[in-house]
């Protein structure tokens, strides 16, 4: 009688091809979070670019300031038009104070501009004022009625 083979199902692990799947799997996992994380660094990078965008807007604004309290005092329409501008500048620096944290880019938005002017008007105020006065002399036309009065009551 022939001998009957059996075989063993015993096999000896293979650890390479272990090794080879599990950096597969990570392989594919990685490319997955790097694909699906791309969104979430972009939005990062955009919320870098508002908070630049508006630490650029209080950096102006700081300037503006700044230049308001050198502007030189040489007549009383200087000083009242500086005035003016440093009241404006300090109710905006108390909204911003209070604000600051919590500005969105859509209120960035609306105060680049009006930074930008009140910018622009202390420049223009350091080198010399808005308003000229002129002074209104009521001598002409004073002058003017007693003439009249007296060539009416020479024709009379």
């Amino acid at each position: 009688m022939a001998q009957k083979i059996t075989y063993s199902t015993n096999f000896k692990r293979n650890y390479v091809a272990f090794f080879a799947l599990m950096l597969f799997i990570l392989m594919i996992t990685s490319e997955l979070l790097l694909a699906l994380s791309i969104p979430v660094f972009i939005q990062r990078e955009n919320i870098f670019s508002q908070e630049i965008r508006k630490r650029q807007v209080l950096m102006l604004f700081d300037d503006a300031r700044s230049l308001c309290k050198k502007v030189d005092g040489k007549d009383d329409i200087t000083v009242m038009e500086k005035q003016l501008l440093s009241d404006t500048l300090n109710h905006l620096a108390i909204y911003l104070r209070k604000e600051a944290d919590r500005l969105t880019p859509e209120d960035i938005n609306e105060l680049e501009p009006i930074v930008n002017d009140l910018y622009m008007i202390a420049s223009k105020l350091k080198d010399g004022s808005f308003a000229k006065e002129q002074k209104l002399s009521s001598a002409s036309y004073i002058r003017s009625l007693i003439n009249k009065r007296v060539n009416n009551n020479d024709k009379q």
